[in-house]
């Protein structure tokens, strides 16, 4: 497996990686408050910028401070990119085909969301059948869903939902860490998976449509970083990841039946040795990838008797291990 490495030219720490629906786009965000979009050229297998004038393709001044996250709409709704920072807001961004690629212009600002009282941490488009939705959630430990009513102009949203995480708590700023997944079935009920503190719940909406946490996953011993559920793609049961400051990475097993849902640890891998940030499944769900402090991402695939083991390493210096399965 090929490991391919370009200069981003970003002035500051690199918070996130995105890659649109088909893997030929990405974009990422810095603490220099810009966001950065980059093509992929297939005849020369690298990735390009196209402004001549910042050897960059869509620079902009983003945000006021930091940029944590960055998160690509379904293609349905056009190139669409979101963006959250420690400047309490949400930024929604469209293309603008009829502008030159070199000429700044070709990303604009479509709406500017300041609803958060603290840093916003996670963003994430819900899945396409769910309309142009997004989850954002803040350091305030509150959860908000936009909906974008007209594709053909993003300027309108209305937060249709927010609810707390820990109802009935105070979550000082420096304490509280969140993260964000939505569920990617197309069948009812919609959930999400939110990694709170030591822990991460389940969120699925009531009778009465209101959203409530229900399963824990439990079993981490610090800070969740990250969570990722991933595409069921035919499976009876769902799996959702964590990545946690405890150093591990862990897989759970979501099952349903006519009592309700039922949420169990399928396996814990403590390979990295060191904090793991992000973890995030392939399109089928069958591939999990994990990145930590170690300077590598390891890939994790079940074999054929269902055990979960480490598949391959990959490591920033463009060495590849391969494992036996």
């Amino acid at each position: 497996m090929a490991v391919q490495t370009f200069d981003t030219a970003h002035e500051d720490l690199i918070h996130d990686v995105a890659y649109d629906f088909y893997g030929k786009r990405l974009v990422t965000c810095s603490s220099d408050q810009r966001l950065k979009v980059w093509e992929h050229n297939s005849k020369t297998n690298s990735w390009e910028t196209v402004d001549s004038w910042r050897v960059l393709w869509a620079v902009f001044d983003a945000h006021d401070c930091s940029i944590l996250k960055v998160a690509w709409a379904h293609p349905e709704f056009g190139q669409v990119i979101a963006s959250c920072s420690f400047d309490r807001s949400v930024r929604i961004w469209e293309e603008q085909d009829h502008e030159p690629k070199n000429s700044g212009r070709r990303f604009i600002l479509r709406a500017r969301i300041p609803d958060a009282l603290k840093s916003v941490q996670d963003i994430e488009f819900a899945p396409d059948t769910l309309h142009l939705k997004l989850a954002a959630c803040a350091a305030d430990g509150v959860v908000r869903i936009y909906e974008f009513l007209n594709v053909n102009n993003l300027e309108e949203y209305s937060c249709m939902e927010e609810f707390e995480i820990n109802p009935g708590t105070i979550t000082k700023e420096v304490d509280g860490h969140y993260c964000i997944s939505w569920c990617p079935s197309r069948f009812p009920p919609s959930m999400m998976v939110v990694g709170c503190g030591k822990e991460a719940k389940i969120f699925r909406q009531d009778g009465q449509g209101k959203w409530q946490a229900y399963e824990i996953l439990s079993g981490h011993e610090d800070t969740v970083h990250d969570v990722s559920w991933a595409p069921t793609m035919g499976r009876s049961y769902q799996l959702i990841a964590t990545a946690s400051k405890d150093q591990h990475v862990r897989i759970y097993k979501i099952t349903s039946d006519r009592t309700g849902y039922h949420a169990e640890l399928l396996c814990s891998f403590g390979d990295h040795n060191v904090e793991v940030w992000r973890v995030e499944w392939n399109v089928t769900g069958t591939i999990l990838s994990s990145s930590g402090d170690d300077g590598k991402v390891r890939l994790w695939k079940a074999s054929y008797s269902g055990e979960w083991k480490c598949m391959s390493v990959l490591s920033h210096d463009r060495q590849t291990e391969n494992m036996e399965m």
